[in-house]
């Protein structure tokens, strides 16, 4: 398992010459709840010492124990994932617990979210589901922005609301999420919370094919062969001011 939480050391800001071993894990040793947790990466990802996953998570637990959050999550995922100790739904919602509600971290929030949605280990909550989307979302999590604006647009674990789940889409596609863009194509083409708008729509179409989102080319083509010559040209030149915006200025 290739941490969430270890990007320092994976972006290269962080590397095993930078580190010295001994005198960190004299430190976590000593109980520097900051130390074992680096401890912990070090081992998850093989950086400077063997990786080591029963070491990883030896030092995540006696960080997590201290409070410390991004410990707290790494040893949910492990207990998640079953990667290095065996899966475990009752101690994979503790640990996230323990850094979503303690220590109100957004991506702890954001896997809970995904584990009561999707059933992971435990009965589908879509409410629960969006209790932790919309708690990390708040926080500008932009995937939980994107699945709070999903859930109130279907009516899962909170009362459909078109208005409001433009609102969470549109905070969404201001951090340039793809698929965000694209949904909120088709609500402009159909008329979901907004009154029908080809021209807009196919504005938010080419946004996410810009970002690489597949299935937005063809509805941005399809669109295009259906809008009137007028229109066309007013949509293209629209988008093209969208994307040369970095998409600031989409609508």
């Amino acid at each position: 398992m290739l941490s969430l939480l270890s990007c320092a050391l994976i972006s290269g800001s962080l590397s095993a010459q930078e580190i010295d071993f001994a005198s960190t894990q004299q430190q976590a040793e000593q109980g520097d709840n900051d130390a074992q947790y680096m401890l912990g990466l070090l081992y998850d990802n093989g950086v400077g010492v063997e990786r080591d996953l029963e070491q990883a998570s030896h030092w995540y637990r006696r960080a997590s124990q201290q409070g410390h959050i991004a410990a707290q999550y790494n040893l949910a995922q492990m207990y998640r994932l079953g990667d290095g100790l065996a899966q475990d739904i009752e101690q994979t919602l503790y640990w996230f617990m323990q850094a979503a509600e303690a220590g109100n971290d957004p991506a702890a929030q954001y896997v809970l979210g995904d584990i009561y949605r999707y059933g992971e280990g435990v009965e589908i909550n879509h409410n629960e589901a969006f209790r932790w989307y919309i708690l990390a979302a708040e926080q500008t999590m932009v995937e939980a922005e994107y699945m709070t604006g999903i859930l109130i647009a279907d009516g899962l674990g909170a009362p459909e609301n078109d208005f409001m789940a433009l609102r969470w889409l549109r905070k969404a596609a201001k951090q340039q999420h793809a698929r965000a863009f694209y949904t909120l194509g088709e609500m402009y083409e159909k008329g979901e919370g907004v009154d029908v708008n080809l021209v807009q729509a196919y504005v938010w179409f080419a946004a996410a094919t810009e970002l690489q989102y597949t299935q937005a080319a063809s509805r941005r083509d399809l669109l295009a062969s259906n809008l009137e010559s007028v229109l066309l040209i007013q949509a293209q030149n629209q988008a093209e001011s969208c994307i040369g915006s970095a998409f600031k200025s989409c609508e």
